[in-house]
Parts: structure tokens; C-alpha cells; sequence
């Protein structure tokens, strides 16, 4: 079974979100990169949830470039 993309990327903010908070109170050298990664994530998510409320509200379709004359 497939999740969707956004489920996906929520799941794996929230995995980053406790292994940020623990490499932090362990002091792990990997926190600055564990860290980046939970920053890029969000980035992501953050997107996606851009296009999908600017789909849910927009009033006409998505016209690309090529098509407008």
C-alpha cells in the first residue's frame, strides 16, 4: 500500500523531530547534520503545503507558460 507524498514527508518530520531533540540533550556530533536535515524537510513540507492550499483555493486552473498567448 502507498502512502501519499504529503503523509509520507509529515512522517518523516516528525521521526527527524525526535532525533533532533535527542542528538541535542545527548551532545551527539551529529546534531548540526541531523539538524539540516530536519531544516531541508520542513522546507519541503512547508512547500507542498503551499501548493496544496493554493490548489484547494484558487479560483481558475493552473495555466503553464507554453499555453499563455
Amino acid at each position: 500500500m502507498n502512502i501519499s507524498f504529503i503523509n509520507q514527508v509529515n512522517e518523516c518530520k516528525r521521526i527527524l523531530d525526535l532525533l533532533t531533540e535527542r542528538a541535542s540533550d545527548e551532545s551527539s556530533q551529529f546534531h548540526y547534520s541531523i539538524q539540516s536535515a530536519k531544516w531541508n524537510i520542513d522546507r519541503v513540507a512547508a512547500t507542498y503545503q503551499e501548493v496544496l492550499d493554493r490548489d484547494a483555493n484558487e479560483d481558475q486552473s493552473f495555466r503553464s507558460i507554453k499555453e499563455v498567448k
